[in-house]
């Protein structure tokens, strides 16, 4: 077998660095017939996948090879500039599948495949990234209660931000909101508030007062809608039809203390229904807490959009790449 290749780079007149070419231990095919050289990293493939695939190097193979064409154990070396070596771990873990399509991917992941099915013109793999990315955050109260919990992405709290990122590269306008969303109610080490003070972050202005004006503005969304049972001026709680009237104001005074002992306020928009709140009150004052609660939720998630300073839904869809 061949020793690896070395790659020079030239600094300057008299000074040479020679940089260890190194080849995949996943994706060395011995049948390979074509070997892509990305940053310091070696990947022998077999044309027939990649052209299959995507339509660059499709059109790359039907050129005949340079004369003087880097060969390694026969087979040419296609140096590829701009990219780098983990995102095509990323894009062969989709084309040769071991994984992609049982465990949900990482954001790394996504990104990766993403970038390269772009500029190598992928489209199959690109639309199974939009795809996955919509049904994690998607447009419709109907799709998102759907989810129950299950995860088409691994929505690492960390990568919440490079998710913002992603979406605007792509195109992808529609998941915003619920990425937004996700951010301001993660409780895991108080993201919001250490991303918002920590401007190491690459974060955009925009998008950092989005998330702190939206904050406020869900606080204002649900005291008004769906958790406006707990204002006592109100009157909903306890309900005129209410047995033990002052067992139920004091139940409502438990809640509204317990919810006023954390740190920061709550958000409930989009929640379920929290079993704790029912369990002190009588059945009028359950019921017509809770059709409140339900009930506003759709308004909610109408609402969700404007609350971040983004278009409505059916506006924001439109302006979906694919």
């Amino acid at each position: 077998m061949d020793e690896p290749r070395l790659k020079r780079r030239r600094t300057d007149d008299s000074d040479v660095i020679r940089t260890p070419i190194t080849r995949s231990a996943e994706y060395w095919f011995d049948d390979g017939n074509i070997i892509l050289q990305v940053e310091s990293t070696q990947f022998r493939l077999t044309k027939s996948m990649l052209s299959m695939h995507s339509s660059v190097f499709r059109d790359m193979f039907l050129l005949p090879l340079p004369s003087d064409e880097a060969m390694v154990e026969g087979c040419a070396v296609v140096i590829l500039h701009g990219d780098t070596a983990q995102d095509w771990n990323h894009l062969l873990s989709a084309m040769y599948p071991k994984f992609f399509l049982k465990v949900p991917p990482s954001v790394e992941l996504i990104a990766g495949i993403l970038r390269l099915s772009q500029k190598y013109d992928i489209p199959l793999f690109r639309k199974d990234c939009f795809h996955r990315l919509r049904m994690q955050f998607p447009s419709t109260l109907a799709e998102y209660d759907s989810l129950s919990g299950r995860t088409l992405l691994r929505e690492e709290p960390h990568m919440l931000i490079p998710l913002v990122s992603l979406a605007r590269e792509f195109d992808q306008i529609s998941i915003l909101p619920l990425i937004f969303y996700s951010i301001v109610v993660t409780e895991s080490d108080k993201y919001m508030f250490k991303v918002m003070n920590d401007l190491e972050v690459n974060f955009r202005p925009a998008d950092r007062l989005a998330c702190l004006q939206g904050y406020v503005r869900l606080l204002d969304l649900q005291s008004l809608t769906s958790m406006s049972w707990i204002d006592k001026d109100k009157g909903y709680i306890p309900a005129r039809s209410c047995p033990r009237y002052q067992a139920c104001l004091m139940a409502l005074k438990d809640i509204i203390y317990n919810m006023s002992r954390g740190q920061r306020p709550e958000i409930f928009v989009l929640g379920q229904w929290i079993a704790e709140w029912e369990v002190n009150l009588c059945d009028a004052c359950r019921s017509k807490a809770r059709k409140i609660f339900e009930d506003a939720r759709q308004t909610c998630w109408n609402e969700l959009p404007a609350v971040f300073g983004l278009p409505d839904w059916e506006e924001l869809k439109s302006l979906d790449f694919e």
